[in-house]
């Protein structure tokens, strides 16, 4: 039987239904559980429409990977789609197929009308796109992780006010977990079928198997973590940790920026350093083999001697064997990189002693909204920078106004419009492509499109698909973030670096 069926956009489909076996190897079952992968149903719709377990889908989806040959849903779709072998009758009228298949599989009415009768203009079936946003819940946290969920909230409701991701809805779920819990939420999430994940900032050793673990069902995952070890650790596995993308550079701007703001300020006369001695306390969690070579030589070009440098544990609270070793360095910088605000609160008061003969300078934790109003002086005179945040642009000015409306609080300078533009990123992407499931294309997408957004251009070209610090890594301002420099000054915070635009 030969059926001709019009499609305005793409001419006249023929399909042609005969007797034959079920293609690669499969049984009709599998290839039901197949043809509701390739229409974008997760796991448990999947149970639901074919009244049976999650488990017993599971064991189904183990056998359709191993007969295809493929590792993701994405890859089922797309030999499933490259193939036309969708089972008829359709298991459900939810899925997302060509829409001249819809026309003939999904049709559940006879025509009885005359052919006279005037058309009636059907609206295709869109599934929406699933986003899963994962946010530590440990109140170490402070501020940002809020401010994170509602960058992102408020994108979702932007994108959804101008029509959607090509038409559809982004369905969000948005959860927090402790370290402990996350590699199973994120294992959770993908069986589920999410289209992209995004993360909150997790420590570096329980972010790597949650993330290697997206990556196995080719999820697209962005992140703002800023370890130099994993955006390396994408770089060197790219079959097991090609899904996922940093938005930004790594925690290795921070030590030249601070020292290129503050030769500016050397410059002015705002600076006067006795020795030009650097010390630099390094979180161990993201501590890596080079790290005493590669500030050693940041130091040196800069013009500076590295003094002190020691790995600190990341929740540190006592630091007075610590305070007293640095005394005897007698820095006039100590830099820090990014540590919970507990343990920066612990190292200042362990070391207000020193401010008298030192600059000290934090990363991305003093961008916590009432920062200074929590740590009050220990908070003044501060220098604190993010190589990810809010810029002098007309997008970033409505941004805030929106998020002010939305929810009655300061953005912050730099947590949530990077969830924002995160959001906003994989939208874009999404909007790409015909299907936002199909996720070797997204992440191609990903990896060869520019975007623009309140944080500046997003282009994944660092090594191990990262974004780039401007001007520490890139010299063009349209290739990466400005690498954002602060002083707490009667607790507010003064831009330093780049200069505000007048």
């Amino acid at each position: 039987m030969s059926l001709d069926v019009p499609d305005s956009g793409r001419g006249v489909v023929r399909l042609d239904v005969c007797d034959t076996e079920v293609p690669f190897g499969l049984t009709v079952r599998e290839l039901e559980v197949a043809t509701c992968v390739a229409g974008g149903l997760g796991n448990p719709e999947i149970a639901a429409v074919l009244a049976c377990s999650r488990r017993t889908v599971a064991t189904h989806l183990e056998h359709v990977f191993a007969k295809l040959g493929v590792r993701a849903r994405a890859s089922v779709a797309t030999l499933i789609a490259a193939e036309d072998a969708y089972v008829a009758p359709l298991p459900s009228p939810d899925l997302v197929l060509p829409s001249a298949l819809l026309g003939v599989l999904g049709e559940q009415e006879q025509e009885q009308e005359p052919v006279s009768r005037p058309a009636v203009s059907r609206a295709p079936l869109r599934r929406p796109a699933v986003l899963a946003s994962v946010y530590p819940a440990d109140s170490l946290a402070g501020g940002p992780v809020l401010e994170m969920r509602r960058g992102a909230r408020l994108a979702v409701r932007d994108i959804s006010a101008s029509g959607g991701v090509s038409g559809r809805e982004i369905d969000h779920l948005a959860v927090s977990v402790n370290p402990e819990q996350l590699l199973g939420t994120v294992g959770d999430l993908a069986d589920r079928g999410v289209d992209g994940i995004l993360f909150g900032n997790f420590p570096l050793p329980v972010a790597l198997p949650a993330l290697a673990a997206a990556n196995a069902s080719g999820t697209p995952v962005l992140h703002s973590m800023t370890g130099k070890a994993l955006s390396e650790r994408v770089r060197a596995d790219p079959a097991g940790l090609g899904a996922v993308f940093q938005v930004c550079s790594t925690e290795s701007a921070y030590v030249p920026g601070l020292l290129r703001t503050v030769r500016d300020l050397e410059d002015s006369g705002a600076f006067l350093p006795r020795r030009r001695r650097l010390a630099v306390l390094q979180r161990a969690s993201t501590f890596d083999a080079g790290v005493v070579e590669r500030v050693q030589r940041q130091a040196a070009e800069a013009g500076w001697d590295l003094v002190f440098l020691e790995s600190v544990s990341d929740d540190a609270l006592d630091f007075a064997d610590v305070v007293g070793r640095l005394e005897m360095a007698d820095p006039d910088l100590v830099s820090l990189s990014v540590f919970p605000e507990p343990t920066l609160r612990a190292f200042l008061e362990a070391a207000a002693g020193m401010r008298d003969s030192a600059t000290f300078h934090a990363a991305w934790s003093p961008a916590a909204p009432e920062f200074a109003w929590r740590l009050g002086e220990l908070s003044e005179g501060l220098l604190w920078s993010t190589v990810i945040g809010n810029v002098d642009s007309p997008l970033c000015m409505r941004f805030e106004q929106r998020f002010r409306a939305m929810f009655g609080a300061d953005p912050g300078p730099a947590a949530a419009a990077v969830h924002y533009d995160m959001v906003n990123v994989l939208a874009q992407a999404w909007s790409r492509v015909s299907r936002p499931w199909d996720f070797a294309a997204v992440r191609e997408q990903l990896r060869t499109s520019t975007s623009f957004g309140v944080t500046g251009a997003h282009q994944f070209v660092g090594r191990g698909q990262r974004g780039l610090s401007y001007p520490d890594e890139t010299r063009d301002p349209a290739r990466g973030h400005p690498h954002l420099i602060y002083r707490i000054t009667g607790g507010a915070n003064q831009r330093l670096a780049p200069p505000l635009v007048s």
